[in-house]
């Protein structure tokens, strides 16, 4: 059983227009019954097969929804791809161009031979109607993806190579992935999307209607971007020690102070000391003071006043090392069925762990956990904010201000977030010049649906909380 699921998971990892050769669709029994058949439709492959060949404009109804992975039969497969790449060339697909697209890649006689090809279209009316076809096709692909991974995770919770919070992380994400590959809907008009997604018109020209999203609590910033949007991605990015995780904190508190739930995954700060700095920035108590246990009868009236505000806030932390994509996934759905979920905050990504043992490459390793946070973003339909380290490029440049290429591991990074912010604090690279103190910016560094800009901040490193300056 346990090579059969094996099997199943490796064919069912290929990707749209890959040929898979192996032929995995029979798992073995375990009762001595016999192979027991993986779900499929051969009839309705065929069918969407021959009305591709009936009529061309059927393979962009298809493709649409499935791709040449989602088919059960090899030769299927191998098919669909070679239609789409005569389509792609402008070609018309008939039974003579597809057959020497497949003679040239040696497949002809692999698929059945022209013979094969002329039955696709035997039965077929001649203006046959697709769609229930690929939703069958779809619905068996899906069937035989969760098999494969049902498979793949009990081999790694047979395998105990990692924890049992580990391995049914995996699981919950793996089949959220899955089930987010469902058709629900292809393209749908735009009366229709406002009738089901817009607010009423009066809800819309309200005063603070600009905030379309969350807000910061920076009000240039705020301004510039509308707010947190759900199902964004946006990086927050500077050097060590500038105030990524006090920026993260502000916001933190502030979005979960306004009624809506936040989940904080610190993966490099205890819990103890993020709300420690939590409490200081709400009650305005020096942080090192506290440290040291020295406030004053003041200060620590101030502080427990802080801390009676903040643990009534719905506001989670987990600040378990080394957390992959998918169990931050997992435990932000969970979050999201028990208790709702507005807003996630990550800090940071070079603290997470890869989703896979055995990757070496760092920059293939960061790429999948960007790709990771930003699928999050859209299954959860919820802001995330992933926290980043930049590179030291920036120390050779006379102007410290970070830019795009400053990103540790920058293209993928850059290519899935929706909005990337710098922190930057001029103070921090010349300590000499006091008209530099508690001068902080945040750079709007890329926006994908809104302008750039800066947006000027006040830093008072006692509290270790930032505000936006007077006029912003």
């Amino acid at each position: 059983m346990r090579d059969a699921c094996l099997a199943s998971s490796a064919a069912l990892s290929a990707g749209p227009g890959v040929l898979v050769t192996a032929r995995p669709f029979r798992v073995q029994g375990d009762q001595g019954g016999g192979d027991i058949p993986m779900p499929a439709n051969v009839t309705a492959e065929m069918a969407i097969l021959g009305a591709i060949l009936l009529n061309n404009g059927h393979y962009q109804e298809a493709a649409g929804r499935i791709d040449a992975a989602d088919f059960s039969l090899d030769a299927h497969r191998r098919v669909f791809v070679r239609m789409g790449e005569l389509i792609g060339e402008g070609a018309r697909v008939d039974i003579v161009t597809l057959a020497e697209q497949l003679q040239r890649n040696k497949e002809l006689s692999v698929i059945g031979g022209v013979a094969w090809l002329a039955s696709l279209t035997e039965g077929l009316p001649r203006r046959p109607s697709i769609e229930d076809y690929v939703r069958i096709v779809k619905d068996k692909s899906l069937l035989r993806q969760t098999i494969a991974e049902s498979g793949r995770v009990g081999v790694l919770a047979g395998d105990q190579a990692g924890s049992a919070e580990e391995v049914l992380a995996e699981a919950e994400s793996a089949f959220r992935r899955i089930a987010g590959k469902a058709i629900t809907s292809g393209l749908v008009s735009v009366g229709e999307y406002v009738r089901d997604h817009y607010p009423c018109i009066d809800e819309m020209f309200q005063h603070n209607a600009r905030l379309t999203g969350i807000p910061s609590g920076f009000a240039g910033l705020d301004n510039l971007t509308a707010g947190f949007q759900p199902k964004e991605l946006t990086i927050l990015g500077a050097r060590p020690s500038i105030g990524k995780t006090a920026v993260a904190g502000n916001i933190a508190v502030h979005v979960a102070m306004s009624g809506r739930t936040v989940a904080f995954f610190s993966l490099e700060m205890p819990s103890k000391a993020l709300i420690d700095r939590m409490c200081c920035a709400q009650g305005q108590v020096d942080l090192e003071c506290h440290r040291h246990g020295r406030l004053s009868e003041v200060q620590k009236q101030h502080y427990l006043s802080a801390l009676g505000e903040i643990i009534e806030l719905p506001l989670y932390i987990d600040d378990q090392a080394g957390q992959t994509a998918a169990s931050i996934e997992a435990k932000a759905a969970r979050l999201q069925a028990s208790a709702g979920l507005d807003l996630v905050v990550v800090d940071y990504l070079g603290l997470m762990a890869a989703e896979r043992k055995g990757m070496e490459n760092r920059e293939q390793v960061v790429a999948a956990i960007s790709r990771a946070m930003k699928g999050l973003a859209k299954r959860l339909n919820v802001p995330v904010i992933l926290l980043s380290q930049l590179n030291r490029e920036l120390y050779k440049r006379v102007d410290k201000r970070p830019i795009l290429s400053d990103l540790r591991e920058s293209g993928a990074i850059e290519q899935d977030a929706d909005v990337v912010l710098f922190l930057h604090r001029e103070e921090y690279y010349d300590r000499n010049d006091p008209s530099l103190a508690g001068k902080g910016e945040l750079i709007i560094a890329k926006a994908r649906n809104g302008p750039l800009g800066t947006v000027r901040l006040r830093y008072d490193a006692r509290i270790c909380r930032f505000q936006s300056e007077a006029g912003e």
